[in-house]
């Protein structure tokens, strides 16, 4: 097996179907069978997915837990009958997902790739969770939507309109920001673009956070074009931006 390519690994005493190989082949996926679960430390890789058949781990699913510890990928469990007592057994073992012989090929490569899905969502929205903002003298925490003095260590005290603005600046900075987008993000998309209610949002949001609101120097009017958040922004992870 090439170390470039992905691989599945099927544990099963019963051969592999051709078919299964032909397909995974067109997408450059190599498939590793065992017979039993005897040689998993002689496979130093990490498969793209494993396939454990029910008769190998019956009577004893709690090494569908070891398995993964083993392999953290999508695990599927395998079985030549329909049971549903067994598939539940199964899932609510940790397997992700139960299939029924005969497999089919875009079947389980679209599992594979939902449940691939689902973990970088996971795993982006975890990191998202964790995110801290840092500009000029302030720090925004988009999942528990609040900002901080640096200085101070003070909680800025924001609308939740004044937030959503100030969060798409931060997320957006060097950037011009049309008033019809900000009329939209401060769910006022009824007004005109000539409505002067953004005005003042921008206005208050500024008493806030600018040194100087009536010479503001982070959020810019744009002459007919719209806002421009000047400053630069860090992002780190929430725990790091205490060592500064």
């Amino acid at each position: 097996m090439s170390s470039h390519r992905k691989y599945l690994l099927i544990i099963d005493d019963a051969p592999v179907d051709e078919q299964l190989i032909q397909y995974f082949s067109k997408f450059d996926y190599d498939i590793v069978h065992q017979k039993d679960l005897t040689q998993l430390d002689n496979e130093g890789e990490v498969p793209a997915a494993l396939l454990i058949n029910w008769s190998l781990i019956q009577g004893n699913p709690s090494k569908i837990e070891n398995l993964y510890h083993h392999y953290p990928v999508p695990l599927f469990v395998i079985s030549d009958v329909v049971d549903e007592t067994m598939c539940v057994r199964m899932l609510e073992a940790g397997a992700d997902d139960f299939l029924v012989k005969p497999i089919h090929p875009r079947e389980l490569h679209a599992r594979i790739s939902a449940i691939s899905r689902r973990v970088l969502r996971s795993i982006k929205e975890t990191d998202q969770e964790k995110e801290v903002l840092l500009f000029a003298n302030w720090r925004l925490y988009p999942a528990s939507r609040q900002v901080f003095d640096n200085t101070t260590r003070e909680e800025l005290q924001l609308s939740a309109g004044e937030y959503d603005l100030l969060l798409a600046f931060v997320q957006q900075p060097q950037r011009v920001l049309g008033r019809e987008f900000l009329l939209q993000l401060t769910k006022h998309s009824d007004l005109t673009p000539f409505d002067r209610r953004i005005d003042v949002q921008i206005s208050r949001l500024r008493q806030k956070i600018e040194t100087d609101a009536k010479k503001p120097a982070l959020i810019k009017t744009i002459r007919n074009g719209g806002y421009l958040f000047t400053s630069r922004v860090l992002t780190m992870k929430e725990g790091e931006e205490a060592k500064l």
